[in-house]
């Protein structure tokens, strides 16, 4: 394998995994406020008699985001939704070229999202809703684009990691068996 292929390859798993692991700690963060906050609105409606009441919205939101990290965390992972019903017939080397194309749809379909995403997020941005005072709710739907422009990025990165990978397979040196292959005829 060319020294340059590997380090391309290394330096783009790298960037997939750094993302990766602050998307987690993220998802984590969202997680721990959503459990104390709806631990907070148990406290507050059963003992103090009263409640916050952006709680709901605060919590509908949080989910949001949940969902949008835990997309690109599961992207990132190569972990996301898959039809694998055709990796069980076909060769390696076509399911390989299978990935290329599906991930290619999925960038597609991505960027058409984002963009209608970011249509949606303008519209937000001329509603006087807040989110908490007066933090406007448009900052939480924020995550719609560009949870899915993170998704796309993660799919950028493995589109990567598959050119890189198929160049450092066609550079590789035979391995010992194909040499006993040539050897046998």
């Amino acid at each position: 394998m060319d020294n340059s292929v590997a380090m391309r390859l290394s330096r783009l798993q790298r960037i997939n995994t750094y993302l990766g692991k602050i998307e987690t700690g993220l998802l984590c963060l969202i997680i721990a406020m959503m459990v104390g906050l709806a631990i907070l609105k148990i406290v507050l409606r059963y003992i103090f008699h009263t409640s916050l009441l952006w709680s709901d919205v605060m919590l509908q939101n949080l989910t949001l985001w949940l969902c949008f990290l835990g997309a690109a965390l599961a992207t990132c992972e190569r972990r996301h939704i898959s039809i694998d019903v055709l990796s069980r017939v076909l060769p390696k080397n076509i399911i390989r070229w299978s990935t290329l194309i599906v991930d290619c749809i999925a960038l597609i379909v991505v960027s058409i999202l984002a963009y209608y995403g970011f249509v949606f997020l303008q519209d937000e941005q001329l509603s006087p809703a807040t989110l908490i005072g007066t933090i406007p709710l448009w900052w939480a739907k924020s995550i719609i684009p560009f949870g899915f422009i993170l998704i796309g990025i993660h799919l950028i990165l493995q589109f990567g990691l598959w050119f890189s990978d198929r160049e450092s397979a066609s550079e590789a040196p035979p391995t010992r068996e194909s040499s006993k292959k040539g050897e046998n005829g």
